[in-house]
């Protein structure tokens, strides 16, 4: 075999897709211990409330019940943060928001847990509950909070990093409302100036609902405590090392004292990216002295996970007569729930405008608590609220002008060296390779059918951005006994990344795929992994994983040329072995080398590798979509006919796996534009509690998507590899909204555009809407 493999670039399937069509991946409820106990947790049924008293006397006398726990069990040395999601797993003196845990069982049967829980009485003094945004943010209203609500910063893997301190405001300065958690300015020029010399301004309001990730498997999580000071966990996460450390933060267990194992994941999406039930199953474990498993219904997983966020953005944009844009002013109200993110709003209020350049800006976040459950990330995190917003404004801008709506974005989408929201120049990007190859595909150049009476078409385009995480990583590789390359790491794999991994990892050892086996280990086994979020696993771990490869390869010539007497410039690497150039059959195949590192009569010690990957420059991914939809005006219908992704991914790893992260992020993205919400009463009360009410596309409901993929050089990822799963969420939601404003000659700024509300536009009496 030639020097170089060439594994980069082959659609490869996943190296797990046997395993997992025929079941014989474990995820979380596939855990069975000796002796393992159901666990369930009793949630609060009110928003807001003061615990008085729980009496929990009842359930511990019920047959087959083995431990309940409350606050009350957690170590005092545990500092509690009432502004944490993370140390609020069981609620302390106050409940604030419905569905947060206050007790939890652990029976023999889950049939007995259930009925335990029955027998748990608590006795509240119910609170006004905070349930709406603009109920949130006026003075007089009530704290959502007790005790403070120092932000959190997590250190999320989605967070981009671009506040600066100038943009900062600390919490509450510049309103009396208690429950404005954070709050942020971005500013740059003279708006005023601008949008004096602008020919066109636009103004509108976007709201995106509440909606949930939809991952497929809910949260789960078996703990066994194995020694009186030592925990194994097993749990569906998507960083072992943010779960670790969730637990152990939350329950004062040194985490060398914590075995973490993830398991097979069913979807996470960034809604499990540390887990948050962890801590309760640790807690029931240790105070039944058994194994306990604890799985969430889907009803639990509505009602207290931790969905995406709502949000209202008021928006302003100008643009000149040619389509040059001037200015751009926001007023962004993000719902986090009953716990501050810290990063968030930040993410929806700065990126808002980095995909264009403008003369000023000004955007005015502000993070606001509520009584419904802690939001955290959704794939590209925030981006179909930002990007719903601008992608809405340049078509409606376009509309008034007259412009192209591809040819707008065209003359103004961000080039390297333009300023970013937080001043710093934008790096290479591919935007306009991007909107390039939208120009001349027939999803954009292909004449749609005539609109007729009973019978509206109409097509949308839009161009979003993410740039994602670049966290430090390390990996370990060592050779085996039949000349096989184990790759260990801690990476969660979600999306086929280990295949991606292994094509990385041979073409820098110059062997084939088939010579590289990964093993996920956890905490215990394996060096530090960045969560498998922020579309960071490939462009992160990848760098480790490659760097441990040239480590080893370095070790093998290093080995054989003081064998041979030779410079290891002189030596060739084969899918064999490693030999001299000038006489291939002058060799030491891998076994031999193994050998030589591991028998009696070794020569040198084992033959091991080493990868640390320090925090990496991030590099901006660039996608643009698509869609086209027919619109029944009778009934409000909307069916979405077409969808075409185009995304500049630097350079494609694995083309196959691409595919379909885009096309998943694509259907997720176009679902939140027609269908998901999670609907919340005046009370705080989450109405749609099932997957009968919350509407999820079917495969009924989705066309193919079809794929374009782009390579533009850029950022320092392994053979100059980008960014993938998050870029593609960014787009569909509004070039899907924008085809049905085209469809409709009306615009709908609530989100998702539901048939009642296309109904209620077409029968409008007004203008037609830009």
């Amino acid at each position: 075999m030639s020097e170089r493999s060439h594994e980069i670039g082959r659609p490869l399937p996943r190296f797990d897709s046997v395993e997992k069509v025929t079941g014989l991946g474990t995820f979380a409820a596939d855990v069975r211990l000796p002796g393992m106990l159901a666990g369930k947790f009793l949630a609060s049924p009110y928003p807001h409330a003061e615990i008085l008293a729980i009496d929990t006397s009842r359930a511990e006398e019920l047959p087959g019940v083995r431990a309940v726990v409350t606050a009350a069990d957690i170590s005092q040395k545990v500092r509690f943060n009432p502004a944490s999601r993370f140390h609020a797993f069981l609620a302390r003196r106050y409940v604030v928001f419905a569905g947060q845990a206050v007790a939890a069982v652990a029976a023999d049967d889950l049939a007995t847990a259930e009925a335990a829980l029955d027998l748990i009485e608590v006795t509240y003094r119910e609170l006004p509950t905070v349930a709406t945004l603009e109920q949130a943010i006026q003075p007089e209203c009530p704290a959502v909070l007790h005790g403070g609500h120092a932000v959190e910063h997590a250190g999320s893997a989605h967070a981009q990093e671009i506040a600066t301190a100038e943009n900062h405001i600390a919490a509450n300065q510049g309103t009396r409302s208690p429950n404005v958690a954070d709050e942020n300015i971005f500013s740059y020029g003279d708006l005023e100036a601008a949008f004096a010399a602008s020919d066109v301004i636009v103004e509108a309001t976007y709201t995106v609902p509440v909606v949930h990730q939809g991952y497929i498997e809910p949260h789960g999580v078996t703990a066994y405590w194995d020694r009186p000071d030592h925990v194994i966990v097993w749990e569906c996460v998507q960083g072992v090392f943010a779960a670790r450390a969730l637990i152990a933060d939350g329950l004062g267990i040194p985490p060398t004292n914590i075995t973490l194992n993830a398991t097979e994941i069913g979807g996470g999406f960034g809604g499990k990216g540390e887990g948050i039930f962890g801590p309760i199953a640790v807690l029931l474990a240790q105070k039944a002295a058994r194994p306990v498993q604890l799985i969430l219904t889907r009803e639990e997983e509505l009602i207290g996970a931790n969905p995406a966020p709502h949000s209202i953005i008021r928006i302003k944009t100008g643009a000149k007569a040619d389509g040059t844009f001037t200015a751009v002013e926001a007023d962004v109200l993000v719902d986090a729930g009953a716990f501050p993110t810290g990063w968030i709003m930040t993410n929806i209020t700065a990126t808002l405008r980095d995909n264009y350049r403008f003369e000023a800006w000004q955007m005015h976040g502000r993070e606001v608590l509520t009584n419904k459950a802690s939001v955290t990330a959704y794939r590209a995190p925030g981006s179909p609220n930002s990007h719903f917003a601008m992608e809405s404004q340049v078509d409606a801008m376009a509309r008034t002008l007259g412009i192209d709506p591809l040819q707008i974005r065209r003359q103004n989408a961000i080039r390297q060296g333009d300023k970013l929201t937080n001043k710093e120049p934008q790096d290479m990007v591919g935007a306009e390779d991007v909107l390039a190859a939208v120009a001349d595909h027939p999803a954009w150049t292909t004449p749609l059918p005539p609109s007729v009476p009973d019978r509206l078409h109409g097509r949308g385009v839009s161009l979003g951005s993410w740039t994602g995480g670049g966290g430090p990583a390390g990996a370990v590789v060592y050779l085996e006994a039949d000349g096989k390359f184990r790759f260990v790491v801690a990476t969660v794999d979600l999306t086929g990344s280990y295949t991606a991994l292994a094509q990385i990892a041979a073409e820098a050892l110059g062997v084939s795929v088939d010579r590289i086996v990964m093993t996920k280990a956890s905490p215990d086994h394996a060096p530090f992994a960045p969560m498998s979020a922020g579309s960071q696993t490939i462009y992160a771990m990848g760098a480790a994983v490659l760097e441990a490869a040239c480590d080893i390869r370095a070790v093998l010539l290093g080995h054989v040329a003081k064998d041979f007497g030779v410079r290891e410039s002189a030596l060739a690497l084969d899918d064999d072995g490693v030999y001299l150039a000038s006489r291939p059959d002058k060799r030491h195949d891998f076994s031999t080398l193994y050998e030589l590192g591991t028998e009696w009569f070794a020569e040198y010690g084992p033959v091991v590798g080493v990868g640390s990957a320090k925090q990496r420059q991030r590099a901006p991914g660039y996608a643009a979509c698509v869609a086209e939809v027919d619109v029944e005006p009778r009934s409000g219908k909307v069916t979405l006919t077409r969808l075409t992704m185009f995304q500049d991914v630097g350079k494609a790893i694995n083309p196959l796996l691409i595919e379909g992260q885009m096309q998943g992020a694509a259907a997720q993205s176009a679902a939140i534009a027609l269908w998901e919400a999670l609907l919340y009463d005046d009370a705080g009360q989450v109405r749609n509690r099932s997957l009968l009410d919350y509407r999820m596309p079917t495969a009924v409901d989705m066309p193919n998507i079809e794929t374009v993929i782009i390579e533009v050089r850029g950022g320092d990822g392994p053979y100059g590899a980008k960014l993938v799963g998050e870029p593609p969420m960014t787009v569909p939601v509004t070039a899907v909204a924008n085809a049905i404003a085209a469809a409709i000659d009306r615009r709908i700024c609530d989100l998702p555009v539901t048939p009642e509300r296309v109904w209620q536009a077409l029968r409008q009496n007004n203008q037609p809407a830009t």
